[in-house]
């Protein structure tokens, strides 16, 4: 059944969100909820506008984080049972994000697109497919290619799988950009969820294309890269025949090797051991790369907001790798992951910072936020908006041993995310929790040794130390 945010006129919404009307989103989105339609939902709608007027994509990236956590926040009804007051919860998380969009939504608005003819795949030449061609149009610059290309699937019903799994095997051999075009791939795409793809999906195809193909100088590892996929392409097949359960211990030792001084070489190599011999499931060998990637951003310290953004990128980029793998099983996207934990073995040294340092949590001994969950995330809350770390943490850590759900938990770090000035930082402090938290609860379940409170660190330093407005104080 669709939803109700799907069915009702927002064009009040819009104007208040082109005007950067926060009151006015607020009044309005509490009309709207009451009629029973949904936070996220509402964020996707608009993010279908704002996508004809973002000129350089992190708008999209913010509408994505904030319908994403407020999707989270739906769990907390498992908490306290559902009620209106409940599903108004994400509100800050819209009015922030929208508010940070408001330029983008103001031009496009006013925009009509216009799409190119679609090139069918009944058009290819013989021999090509559209994965191929897709690759020629990536990395020789060719973005209206890219765009019929995916246009042509869309035309002819493809399920929108394939469009994501040519969206991935066209980007998974190239790197430029800090990996910003899969990033825009993957949470593009994500932002359709809440608006459930149909006729939604040519905004965001028209939105992403431009920003695929490689504009800008490649890192010289990524030669690297694709010398080794060239070498091993064959060794993929051995993935699509295999009917054995996979063995995703094998992954672990992926995170110290990549914290080390390995090359690029090394760390194909370790990639290809874990997928082939060790006979690790994709899925797993993306979560131990993100893991990595949050082992470095925990190593930058708190008083360096921007190398803490800077060094983020290994963990958006890395997310969304693994979440490709969730969502798609293409063997072609399989380059991605030598991709994926090239950049981040190799974003620790340009940093500077020091190898093998795996992050490790302490023992600790909690005290006050009581038993309930409703009053462990409220503490929570007040720690992280006082920007008491160590309170959020022991909060935190609190309600994950006593069994409760994580969702609710990361969804409530969003909520003071929700505080960071989104249009000042590129919506990067959502992006992080969104990021941190997708990690956490979307790590193996086999794979019970590791210490996931890297990915809980991080989100918690990315809430609670981002510069802030004061668009969600008063809501």
């Amino acid at each position: 059944m669709a939803s109700v945010g799907m069915r009702v006129d927002l064009s009040e919404l819009v104007e208040a969100a082109a005007a950067a009307d926060a009151p006015r989103l607020a009044s309005l989105t509490r009309e709207l909820v009451h009629g029973k339609a949904d936070i996220d939902v509402l964020i996707g709608r608009v993010g279908m506008i704002a996508a004809h007027g973002d000129p350089e994509g992190h708008v999209i990236l913010t509408l994505t984080a904030a319908s994403v956590l407020s999707r989270w926040l739906h769990a907390y009804d498992h908490l306290v049972g559902e009620s209106v007051e409940n599903r108004l919860r994400p509100l800050p998380l819209l009015v922030q994000a929208l508010c940070a969009a408001s330029a983008a939504v103001r031009e496009g608005r006013s925009k009509q697109p216009n799409y190119p003819r679609p090139y069918y795949p009944s058009e290819l030449p013989e021999g090509k497919s559209v994965g191929a061609l897709m690759r020629e149009a990536i990395y020789q610059n060719q973005a209206e290619l890219a765009e019929r290309l995916l246009f042509g699937l869309y035309a002819t019903g493809a399920d929108y799988r394939t469009l994501q799994a040519r969206t991935y095997e066209g980007l998974a051999m190239t790197f430029h950009q800090a990996g910003h075009p899969l990033m825009f791939a993957v949470r593009g795409y994500q932002l359709l969820d809440p608006v459930e793809w149909g006729d939604r999906a040519p905004n965001i195809i028209h939105w992403l294309a431009p920003r695929l193909p490689v504009r800008s100088e490649e890192p010289a590892w990524i030669g690297t890269v694709r010398d080794f996929i060239a070498q091993h392409q064959g060794d993929f097949e051995i993935i699509r025949r295999r009917i054995s359960p996979p063995k995703n211990e094998r992954a672990l030792p992926l995170r110290a090797l990549l914290l080390s001084d390995a090359g690029p070489v090394q760390v194909c190599q370790a990639i290809h051991e874990a997928l082939i011999q060790g006979e690790a499931s994709r899925r797993a060998v993306g979560s131990a790369i993100a893991l990595a990637a949050a082992d470095i951003l925990n190593q930058i310290g708190d008083e360096d907001r921007t190398a803490f953004i800077q060094a983020a990128h290994g963990l958006l980029y890395a997310a969304a790798v693994r979440l490709a793998f969730a969502e798609v099983q293409d063997i072609e996207v399989t380059p991605l992951l030598f991709t994926a934990a090239v950049f981040v073995n190799e974003l620790r040294k340009h940093l500077g910072l020091a190898s093998g340092q795996l992050h490790q949590s302490t023992h600790h001994v909690h005290v006050g936020g009581g038993l309930l969950a409703p009053a462990l995330l409220e503490t929570l809350q007040g720690e992280l908006e006082a920007r008491d770390l160590e309170g959020a943490y022991l909060a935190a850590r609190r309600y994950l041993d006593l069994g409760y759900e994580p969702k609710p938990l990361f969804a409530t770090i969003g909520l003071v995310a929700a505080q960071a000035d989104a249009g000042a930082d590129q919506g990067h402090t959502l992006q992080i929790v969104q990021a941190a938290g997708e990690e956490f609860m979307g790590w193996p379940r086999d794979l019970t040794e590791a210490d996931l409170s890297v990915f809980l660190r991080a989100a918690l330093r990315a809430s609670a130390l981002a510069p802030r407005n004061t668009l969600a104080s008063a809501l």
